[in-house]
């Protein structure tokens, strides 16, 4: 796979879960499940635990057992406790793979590379159940959602479709499916508040910075550190109106199970406009709006390039008036 091809490959395997987290209701237990063919390096399986925004724990092929990521989590929950997630999560391998193995010889594409993401779980807004989560991705793609209400699979494109038609015949499947959904995933989201609430509820006022940066063309980069919980507004100001941002990373996780996110503005350093960058967060009661101070950095490339222009030009000036000495010597 070539290098721009596999850029966007991996930028739509990280979409799929990264629209989820940006659309995550106050309080969430979701999991997230990758099956990898024809990566080496990469476990075949894995499944990752995500409660309100924090990888919570993980299990993949390769280690073959349930590992908390959080250490309240670790302290609370014995190995037994960890031996029961490991069966569940392993449950899910022998489903999924056998759909993919049925995808990759219809498509005739067993030799190449290829990965179906699964995403379960279940929302809360507040205390109260708000959303629940059941769908599938192929190489990034949406294809395949679950209504609990009515226990109907929907195909989202052509390759799923056979898929759809087999497993809304499984009648008993979905009804464990809904149970999963409805009970177990808001009792399990219950149960983890209540040991580690005091972590779940602390709110980290996040580190903001502006920058004017000169590339392909003018940009503000407003940088964002550091924050929890993960919800949070980051909008650009031109004379204190909003404008659309030019792109943005998203929501990043820190290894302190904060997040960082940065945002880029196109602009005209000259237009004699005030910029800021302003950010809403529940650690900001008020928000905070940080204005561009004016300062203007020139891209790395530029000044390497300016840099290189000025010793050239000092060399010749060197070579120059050494020839001159030398000519008016001999003149002499």
């Amino acid at each position: 796979m070539a290098g721009g091809a596999r850029g966007v490959f991996l930028a739509r395997l990280l979409c799929f879960y990264r629209l989820q987290t940006a659309l995550a209701a106050s309080h969430s237990l979701l999991y997230q499940y990758i099956l990898n063919h024809g990566v080496a390096d990469l476990p075949e399986y894995s499944v990752m635990g995500v409660l309100d925004g924090c990888e919570a724990d993980y299990y993949d092929k390769n280690m073959n057992t349930t590992v908390p990521r959080q250490t309240w989590m670790a302290e609370a929950f014995d190995q037994h406790y960890w031996g029961e997630c490991t069966i569940t999560a392993a449950g899910f391998h022998g489903l999924i793979k056998g759909q993919l193995d049925r995808w990759l010889q219809k498509e005739n594409q067993t030799a190449s590379t290829h990965f179906v993401q699964g995403l379960f779980g279940c929302e809360l807004n507040g205390t109260k159940p708000s959303g629940w989560i059941l769908k599938l991705a192929y190489d990034g793609i949406y294809v395949l959602s679950f209504d609990k209400n009515t226990l109907v699979w929907t195909a989202h494109q052509p390759i799923a479709q056979e898929m759809k038609e087999k497993w809304n015949r499984e009648t008993k499947m979905n009804l464990y499916f809904k149970s999963l959904l409805e009970k177990d995933c808001v009792n399990l989201w219950w149960t983890y508040y209540a040991v580690g609430n005091t972590s779940l509820i602390r709110k980290v006022i996040p580190e903001v910075s502006v920058s004017a940066r000169d590339g392909s063309g003018w940009c503000l980069q407003c940088t964002v550190r550091g924050f929890y919980p993960q919800s949070i507004d980051v909008t650009w100001l031109k004379n204190g109106e909003h404008v659309p941002e030019t792109r943005s990373t998203g929501l990043l996780p820190n290894e302190d199970g904060t997040y960082q996110l940065t945002t880029v503005l196109q602009f005209d350093p000259y237009d004699g406009k005030q910029y800021s960058c302003h950010i809403e967060h529940s650690s900001l009661p008020d928000g905070k709006t940080v204005p561009w101070e004016g300062k203007m950095k020139k891209d790395r490339h530029v000044g390497l390039i300016v840099a290189g222009v000025v010793v050239s030009l000092a060399i010749i000036i060197l070579i120059y008036l050494k020839w001159r000495r030398q000519r008016d010597y001999n003149t002499v």
